[in-house]
């Protein structure tokens, strides 16, 4: 009984079946390994994901739109109040942000 050894492909002919196969299946064809953006391009766009996540700003009126809105209730913002006290204090106590030069 004759023993047949089976020989394997090249190197030189597997690459050619991974180029035809890449070209056949729309893969990146990358014979050298070398680095690129090929993993992150094919990945779906995620602006529109990420910017959705929150809902739509607009839908919620502000304390700045009622404000706008209804000029005559002269309503204040106890945020922005608050805000403007500590700014105060913190000049008081030289803490806070330069003076800008005057021309």
């Amino acid at each position: 009984m004759s023993s047949i050894i089976k020989r394997l492909p090249s190197t030189e002919r597997l690459q050619q079946v991974k180029k035809i196969t890449a070209e056949i299946f729309g893969a990146n064809w990358n014979p050298t390994n070398a680095r690129n953006g090929a993993k992150i391009l094919r990945q779906p766009l995620k602006g529109p994901e990420v910017a959705s996540y929150y809902g739509v700003n607009e839908a919620t009126p502000s304390f700045k739109d009622f404000k706008e809105w209804f000029p005559e209730l002269k309503l204040v913002d106890p945020k922005e109040a608050y805000r403007l006290k500590m700014v105060e204090d913190r000049k008081k106590r030289n803490k806070g942000a330069p003076k800008k030069k005057s021309k």
